[in-house]
């Protein structure tokens, strides 16, 4: 029979993380339907859309824990967040002369940095404290992603605040 106390303490920051989750697609939904351009616009859904895919992950994993009554069984999803990024700043190069980001969305990019270290900060500390080996695979790969997500939001900043030094830190000539 496995043990209430253990599974109950794998549970409750994977509730905890769920609701991170929905309020950061909310936001990002949110920031997507405010923003003046469109890139921030773009930006904002492709990262509510991430934080719908984690959503699934953390609800695949939550119900792994309950129905097996541990963690030892639940999948980490796999992920290559260099790639992801590479591609991000790839489509961001080819915007260039049609982004016009305003100081509303510069504020949104700011602001979301924030956000994603939180949640960033959260999960690392679930790391520290998690009995489980396979729970703390788990929260690695959430921080993984978390990172990437402030990475993306910080070229997105840095590129709406000056395109110039974008493109000479990223190797592009304007």
């Amino acid at each position: 029979m496995p043990d209430r106390d253990l599974i109950h303490e794998l549970l409750e920051p994977l509730r905890t993380a769920l609701q991170m989750e929905t309020e950061g697609r909310q936001l990002f939904l949110e920031a997507a339907r405010r923003a003046s351009g469109r890139h921030a616009r773009q930006t904002f859904e492709f990262l509510a859309a991430e934080e719908e895919r984690h959503i699934e992950r953390i609800r695949e994993f939550y119900a792994s824990i309950e129905d097996k009554g541990s963690a030892a069984a639940a999948e980490i999803p796999p992920s290559d967040p260099g790639k992801r990024l590479l591609e991000f700043n790839d489509q961001l190069a080819n915007l260039r002369d049609e982004i016009k980001p305003t100081l509303s969305d510069i504020e949104a990019f700011r602001f979301a940095i924030r956000f994603e270290n939180g949640a960033e900060e959260f999960y690392r500390k679930q790391i520290e404290t998690t009995p489980s080996d396979k729970a703390r695979d788990f929260y690695r790969w959430l921080v993984g992603e978390e990172e990437i997500h402030a990475q993306v939001l910080g070229s997105c900043l840095e590129f709406a605040e000056d395109p110039a030094a974008w493109f000479r830190r990223h190797g592009r000539s304007k």
